[in-house]
């Protein structure tokens, strides 16, 4: 097989704060301490306030128990972030419920989830799901007027007036930086894999293939050999894959199983919890060289010094919190939010939060003065959130600029609690440095 040119490494000062846990209390203690320069940085205050929040205040949140094609449910876990959210406003003295609703997957049950959760009078929604079915969702905001907040579904059609606002990356900017990725990585010749997430606008890939959703395993190991075959003849010097964290992972796994030396490329879906526990249950490695493109707020960010830092550490702060607080609990089977602490993630906790500062704002949580009162706001990391900022002036508020493209490790931040003696598998996602 041809090499590939390999990404740039972990970026020093992550890589040595890597060997630092910075958890505090009972946590482990870091090995070579002593020797290690680098620290985690301070975090900003854990508890939130929203000055103005009414009493009584509740934040909906949809999540998808089950999907056809995997796409709505692979974020299950990620959104108990909504959790981290309300936590945190309650320990600032401002509480707001979350209230959490299943969709089924289906358009009619996202429609008919947002209406029940208007119904119980909520300020917003925050719809933790992708996919097909989130028109559901939109449809019912259109006719009910509560605003919806989408961190999860880069792509879905925004009726003009309805109170609906992407706050994680569009289709459009997830396709230019993922193709600019492919730029900066020295190579030209991609073949796309369409596991179940279509093609990408600004990609002119040399082939493609499709995975079809349902495909039996054996399905992806014969295109995984073709694909080598393509390489050996230099037709193709790398892979992307669009699809289901579930799909990657069994496209992933069958290129590593064909020995296939070629960087990979991913759609925002890889940064599911659901891609690292798929592909170690089908045998695959979590070292392969791996990139996606999305907001760099993840574990490895909370150790750089600055801002971000800052605020991530905050969150993290705030996870550990939760997970060693016995009064909370995940959504659904009332377990401990300990169990699914790692999962938890930055976008749904920024959606809660931007839904109480407008519920604040406008000093009401009727939905059509929370609605107007979200598309005046600009809110950045002082107002509690983890990214750089979401600008409500628009129906896509999250900047394009504020995406970029994303590097996988399998090496552990150690920002996060470590639940029970056997925790899931995960990777971790860091900003690849451009020359």
């Amino acid at each position: 097989m041809r090499s590939s040119q390999r990404w740039a490494a972990l970026p020093a000062a992550a890589l040595l704060a890597l060997a630092v846990t910075s958890c505090s209390g009972d946590d482990a203690e870091p090995e070579d301490a002593a020797e290690s320069t680098a620290a985690p940085a301070t975090p900003a205050a854990v508890p939130l306030e929203a000055e103005g929040l009414p009493e009584g205040a509740s934040i909906g949140v949809v999540v998808s128990l089950s999907s056809p094609d995997d796409s709505g449910a692979q974020w299950n876990e990620a959104a108990e972030g909504a959790e981290v959210a309300a936590y945190r406003l309650g320990l600032g003295g401002t509480p707001v419920d979350v209230v959490a609703v299943d969709d089924r997957g289906t358009v009619e049950g996202a429609e008919q989830a947002v209406q029940d959760l208007a119904e119980q009078g909520v300020a917003g929604v925050v719809v933790a799901s992708s996919g097909p079915h989130v028109a559901g969702a939109v449809d019912a905001a259109a006719e009910t007027g509560v605003p919806v907040l989408l961190p999860y579904a880069p792509s879905p059609a925004l009726p003009d007036g309805a109170p609906v606002w992407l706050t994680g990356p569009a289709q459009t900017a997830i396709a230019d930086e993922l193709t600019g990725a492919i730029d900066a990585a020295g190579v030209s010749k991609p073949v796309l894999v369409d596991a179940g997430g279509g093609e990408l606008p600004t990609l002119a890939p040399a082939a493609q293939r499709a995975l079809a959703v349902g495909a039996p395993v054996s399905a992806a190991d014969r295109l995984a050999t073709e694909i080598a075959r393509l390489a050996d003849d230099a037709e193709v010097d790398s892979v992307v894959v669009t699809g289901p964290a579930s799909r990657q992972a069994v496209m992933v796994r069958a290129l590593q199983g064909s020995a296939v030396s070629l960087p990979v490329f991913l759609t925002p879906d890889a940064l599911s919890p659901v891609l690292a526990t798929d592909l170690v249950e089908a045998d695959g490695s979590l070292a392969s060289e791996m990139v996606t493109v999305g907001e760099d707020t993840g574990d490895v960010a909370a150790l750089e010094p600055g801002a971000t830092g800052e605020s991530l550490s905050a969150y993290f702060a705030a996870v550990r919190a939760a997970a060693a607080d016995p009064a909370v609990e995940d959504f659904f089977d009332g377990e401990p939010f300990s169990t699914i602490a790692g999962s938890a993630d930055t976008r749904s906790h920024d959606a809660v939060v931007a839904l109480a500062r407008a519920a604040a704002e406008a000093g009401s949580t009727e939905p059509a003065a929370v609605a107007d009162a979200l598309g005046d706001l600009q809110l950045d990391r002082a107002d509690g959130l983890t990214g750089s900022g979401l600008d409500f002036s628009s129906s896509r508020a999250l900047p394009a600029d504020q995406v970029v493209a994303l590097q996988a490790t399998s090496q552990d931040p150690g920002v996060r609690p470590v639940s029970g003696s056997a925790p899931a598998p995960r990777l971790f996602w860091f900003a690849v440095p451009r020359g």
